[in-house]
Order: structure tokens, then sequence, then C-alpha cells
């Protein structure tokens, strides 16, 4: 079997004290260029790699953090973990990875493991919800390096990264008055869930610079499946109140209410214009293809994790709200 190279091989083949070689490999700024030169190329040339655990115990940091999400299979959360993981592995740290299964009473259990494994931060890439911050409130006042996505604690500052949903629920509604319509119906998400209200905040504010009414009873709620997005059409359909438009608050909802309208007999868009929100994949390929809210949840992902260790290097950064930006995808479901 090959012998392990160790850091006193390295040091002695280009001449210089192991220190010197443990000073290069931490990119400390005392080492002459020339003196960094040669041990890099010493380090290519007997294919040396630092022990990880050396490293950890030089800097007191693991270079792990860890991830929490409610569902892997959910397109929302993949995106923001693709972005994380990527500028993770950019900035030389790795993600371990949890799933709660969109039930917050895992998290605890999760999070003792995470601390078992003394992992340098964490972040929180789920929905916050009412009554289920007290285990996160525990990280915070313990000191332990947080972000979250869309997950907030009332009267508690954060590092916050989200998209605006307020924005997005004035662009989504906006796009449907732009195409004629004043009679505007609302397929909501669960209503506990920050991301709703703001997306109905937003809505209203573009009815409300149009001078249309904001009729409560145009207002039903899904729980992001397709099946509820079908299941709020045909309320909507069996009440009395008349609509031409339609605004779900996710494409899932969206594709649904396509389906139980086809299934009524009404046309889209002729009869009924439609707006999702998200953008997942097959929002492009269903019949006909959804107009919708884009969210760059990748970016996101990103730029949470670049915040996370940014906090672990400088524990005293400002904790704030970083929104990005959505924006309206045009097809065929809303046409103008």
């Amino acid at each position: 079997m090959k012998k392990r190279v160790t850091i006193r091989d390295v040091a002695a083949a280009a001449s210089v004290s192991y220190q010197t070689v443990s000073r290069v490999i931490n990119d400390r700024p005392d080492v002459a260029i020339d003196t960094r030169l040669r041990v890099r190329r010493v380090i290519q040339e007997l294919g040396y790699q630092p022990s990880a655990a050396a490293r950890s115990l030089a800097s007191r940091r693991t270079r792990t953090l860890g991830l929490i999400t409610a569902d892997f299979s959910d397109y929302f959360f993949t995106q923001v973990i693709v972005g994380a993981e990527a500028e993770a592995r950019r900035m030389d740290y790795f993600f371990i990875l949890g799933s709660t299964e969109r039930n917050p009473s895992d998290e605890p259990e999760y999070l003792r493991l995470l601390a078992e494994r003394e992992v340098d931060g964490i972040l929180f890439a789920r929905p916050s919800t009412e009554h289920d911050s007290e285990h996160v409130l525990s990280l915070i006042h313990r000191g332990v390096p947080l972000v979250t996505t869309n997950y907030y604690i009332p009267n508690e500052q954060l590092m916050v990264v989200d998209v605006d949903n307020v924005d997005g629920g004035r662009q989504a509604a906006s796009a449907l008055i732009e195409a004629g319509h004043r009679e505007i119906a609302m397929i909501a998400g669960p209503p506990s869930w920050k991301s709703v209200k703001d997306r109905t905040q937003g809505c209203q504010q573009a009815l409300a610079e149009a001078n249309i009414p904001f009729e409560p009873s145009l207002i039903e709620h899904g729980d992001w499946s397709y099946a509820s997005g079908q299941d709020a059409v045909e309320r909507l359909l069996r009440g009395s109140a008349r609509f031409t438009a339609l605004f779900a608050q996710n494409d899932r909802m969206a594709i649904g209410a396509i389906h139980a309208l086809r299934k009524a007999g009404r046309a889209v868009p002729e009869d009924i214009a439609i707006v999702g929100y998200d953008d997942i994949p097959v929002a492009a390929y269903c019949h006909p293809p959804l107009t919708t809210i884009h969210q760059p949840m990748a970016k996101v992902g990103q730029v949470a994790t670049r915040l996370l260790i940014q906090i672990i290097e400088n524990p005293d950064l400002e904790r704030k709200e970083v929104l990005l930006k959505p924006r309206l995808v045009r097809r065929e479901t809303c046409v103008c």
C-alpha cells in the first residue's frame, strides 16, 4: 500500500518548516510569494491532501453546514438546495441535509444530530408557520449562525433570504388586469403562511391601483396540490360570484384549476384567464402553457449560503431581510 504523503514530507521537499506549509494551506498572508509558489508546486507534485480533521482543529471549524428543508421532492425546495450546495462547494464548505417531510416536530431531532456533528452554521430552507419557532429561537439564543429562507419569527431579527412575494402577487394580478379582466378570483395557499399573506396583499394592491373592488367571495384556499386547485375552482363555479380570470398562488393549483375548468366546459384563456406562481418545469408544457411568476429559488439558496458563511466568519454581521425579485413569464393562459 502506498504511504500517505504527510505535511512533513511536503516541508522536506520544499525545504521549509511544516509550520510554513500549514500557513500556505490555510492561505495565511505571512508567507513570501516565491515560498508560497514553491510549496504549492510540491503539494501538487506529491499529491498531498490536507487532513480535514487537522484543519478543523486548527481553525476550530468543521467547514460543514446543516440544511433543513421541508420536502426534497418539492421543486421549490430542491432549487434552493441546488443553489446552496453549489455556493458551499465554491467556498470550500459542504452541507449535511435533512428533510422534515413537512413535519416541523422532526426538526429538534435533526438539530441535535447536527450539533453532534459540530456544523459551523445552519440554513433553514422551509416556510414558517405559526407556533413552530421554539427550537429555532433556542439556536439563536445559543449563538448558532443561522440563515433562513421564507422563515420568519415575529419580533425576532433574523438573516432571511426570500422572494418579494408582495411584488409577485402584484405582478400576477396586474397581468390579468392588463388583459382586460376586472372579475378576478384567487386560489390562495394555507392562510398561516407568510408568503400567502404577502401574495394576497400584492394582488389587493394591484386591484386597488386599478380601482377594482376586492371581492372576498372570489377567494378559495388550497394546500398547494393539484387536487386542491381543482376542488377550489369547483367551489368557485358553484358560487354566485362571476369571474373571468384566476390567480392561483402556485402552479400546481393553477394546473388543477385548468383541469377543473376544462371538465366544466370552460376554455382557457378564452373564458377564464389564469396566472400561476413558481414557474415549475411542467408549467411550460401543460395545455395551454401556463403564464406564471418565476421565483429565482436557486439564487435564494446561493445568497443564503453566502450570508451564512459570512456570519460564521463575522458573528457581528447585521441580521436583515434580503428580498430577490420575481418576474412574470408570459405564456398562453393569459394573453394581453
